[in-house]
């Protein structure tokens, strides 16, 4: 009898560790390229533009386009653009915020604010870009000065840019810069008809641009950077080219406390105090010191108009106690037409607090005939190349 044949045998072990791993790597790899499909297959088919009439918006002027602009704002995502058209009026009684990074906003319509107490188009998103829109607030009734009044407010922002954007009526600031770093740019942006000024710059804003900025018939300031105690760090690091300014119910271009803030090619008439202005103020302000400040070239055309302010064309003050006015040059300035009835052209008002002070090469036509009013000889002043009506003069000795 023969023996049974045998069988072979059968294993339940798991397969070797090393082929384990490589079923995962296998799997594992398996998910990651289908998830970036179908992350490729979102990008692809995403629409670039986002138009703000899918959200419901009428765009006549006179339907409350409030609600579908906001939704369209916050139905943004990174890399999007809304597009807003070119002859729409989108009229709104809110605020409207933008709160996505890395959108634009453009076109040539207009954005209607019907609620002067709540007006302001609110930026505060990194990497944003507003261009060609125009912002409008008619018929505002008195001055105001939350953050809910500002017509355009910039928040704490990283790299936002404005280019061709006009601000027409403004229950506050045109265009208030608080807080803005890293980059920000403001470009052809065009302001007229503000209770308070032009372009407001301040919260510690640093690191930023203005380009070819113009102002009309402000409340207030036209392009104005200042630095209040109460906020900490100062304002700094801030190049405004090319700046014109038109009829300003205060000052032309100042700088009340910052650092480092530099003007070229100014461009100032009309204005009801200086045309020129740089200084630190203290009560109620309490603004922080000055340095640092370089405008060079300008044009100051009828400054200081208003018979009850005593500022002349150029004003360099230094009126806090706690804080200082240095380094600062005034260079190639032509002043035409300052107030006759003034105390002087140019002003350098302070005690041993305003330091390192040069005006050079003015050219001054006109006006009263007091040139400069400075600290006592030996202050830190200097002053070289100044002419009155075409004669070379020495401004100190003229009085």
């Amino acid at each position: 009898m023969s023996a049974p044949t045998a069988q072979p045998a059968t294993s339940s072990a798991p397969p070797p560790p090393g082929r384990r791993a490589r079923r995962l790597v296998v799997v594992a790899v398996a998910l990651v390229l289908a998830v970036a499909a179908a992350l490729l297959a979102y990008v692809l088919t995403r629409p670039e533009r986002v138009e703000p009439e899918a959200f419901g918006a009428v765009g006549d002027g006179v339907a409350d386009d409030t609600a579908a602009l906001q939704e369209a704002l916050d139905a943004l995502e990174p890399g999007q653009r809304l597009v807003l058209a070119d002859d729409a009026v989108y009229a709104t009684s809110d605020v409207i915020t933008l709160s996505v990074d890395d959108v634009e906003v453009v076109g040539g319509a207009e954005l209607r604010a019907t609620d002067e107490e709540r007006s302001s188009f609110q930026v505060e998103a990194d990497d944003v870009l507003v261009s060609g829109v125009t912002f409008t607030t008619p018929g505002t009734t008195q001055r105001w000065s939350a953050e809910d009044q500002q017509r355009l407010l910039l928040r704490g922002t990283d790299g936002v840019e404005l280019r061709d954007v006009t601000v027409r009526g403004s229950a506050a600031a045109g265009v208030f810069v608080a807080g803005a770093s890293t980059n920000f740019l403001l470009d052809g942006v065009q302001v007229e008809d503000t209770r308070a000024d032009g372009i407001h710059v301040t919260q510690g804003s640093s690191d930023g641009r203005l380009v070819d900025v113009s102002t009309s018939r402000t409340g207030d300031d036209g392009v104005a950077v200042v630095s209040y105690s109460q906020d900490g760090a100062p304002s700094a690091r801030i190049e405004v080219e090319r700046p014109v300014v038109r009829e300003s119910d205060a000052r032309g271009i100042s700088v009340v406390g910052g650092e480092d803030i530099t003007w070229t090619d100014v461009d100032v008439a009309q204005t009801a105090a200086a045309g020129i202005y740089v200084a630190t103020e203290g009560d109620p302000y309490f603004t922080t010191s000055t340095s640092g400040v370089l405008v060079d070239g300008a044009v100051v055309v009828d400054a200081n108009i208003d018979e009850g302010i005593d500022h002349g064309a150029v004003l360099l003050f230094d009126g806090n106690d706690d804080s200082s006015l240095s380094d600062v040059a005034v260079v190639d300035v032509d002043i035409t037409g300052t107030r006759q009835t003034a105390s002087r052209q140019v002003g350098v008002i302070g005690g041993q607090d305003v330091d390192g002070v040069r005006l050079e090469r003015f050219s001054l036509v006109g006006g009263p005939a007091a040139l400069l009013s400075a600290p006592a000889a030996g202050a830190d002043l200097v002053v070289e190349g100044w002419t009155s009506d075409g004669e070379e003069v020495d401004p100190l000795a003229a009085g």
